[in-house]
């Protein structure tokens, strides 16, 4: 019982039955082309399970480094999702069923091509510095994905940094180069130059006096020095 219960708080309990589902799309053969819209689907029954969710790979199933849907309800299932520049033959989709505390993963067997095309990284991408949820127990975070709520609305797109995006692949660096912040102390803004004094030169003598010295003119100038980070 107590080893039932660590299980159950573990999130290891099996869902009712395992899910019985087919991927109708994409189809087996199908190419996509990367920046287009593609469209998931699957039929079929997932007792037990309450939202679903699918994983991409591009190395035929080894590691499926991408989400391409949020959490979805059950109900939903079709779910349009913009394909990354990752040029493979060998694309396959993992569906994954569960209540966010119990998963059960179904990989399906359709393999797919993903043609050359835009950039991988949308406009709207938000960028954070740790990756996303494991698509298996065994297996490392994602590194892009797409998060919004269970109804399929308010859709934002994550990536994670920094990660290597080869054409059949997405790999981390080994090293952690973060960009470094140097602070900058606060602007003031300084007035414009001023002239102490005047040229006496440009005075006329009055009639009949001696002409006096002329005292040289003081100008200092308060000048504003640009630091390279200012």
């Amino acid at each position: 019982m107590c080893g039932l219960l660590l299980a159950f708080l573990a999130g290891a309990l099996p869902l009712a039955a395992a899910p019985r589902v087919r991927l109708l799309a994409p189809e087996a053969g199908t190419e996509l082309t990367a920046g287009s819209v593609a469209v998931v689907q699957w039929e079929g029954a997932a007792p037990g399970a309450e939202e679903w969710e699918a994983f991409l790979s591009v190395d035929g199933g080894r590691t499926y480094p991408l989400r391409i849907t949020p959490h979805l309800n059950l109900a939903i299932r079709r779910f349009s999702f913009r394909v990354p520049d990752l040029p493979t033959r060998s694309a396959r989709v993992l569906l994954r069923f569960g209540d966010e505390r119990r998963e059960v993963e179904v990989e399906t067997p359709q393999r797919f091509t993903i043609a050359a095309g835009s950039s991988l990284w949308a406009p709207t991408t938000q960028i954070v510095f740790s990756r996303g949820e494991k698509p298996r127990p065994d297996a490392e975070g994602v590194v892009l994905w797409v998060e919004g709520a269970r109804d399929g609305s308010r859709l934002r797109e994550l990536a994670a940094v920094p990660v290597s995006l080869s054409l059949h692949s997405v790999e981390r660096p080994s090293l952690l180069m973060l960009p470094l912040f140097w602070p900058a102390r606060a602007r003031v803004a300084l007035a414009s130059p001023v002239l102490e004094g005047e040229l006496l030169a440009a005075v006329p003598p009055r009639g009949g006096e001696e002409e006096s010295p002329r005292a040289p003119a003081s100008a200092p100038v308060r000048l504003l020095i640009h630091r390279f980070n200012e």
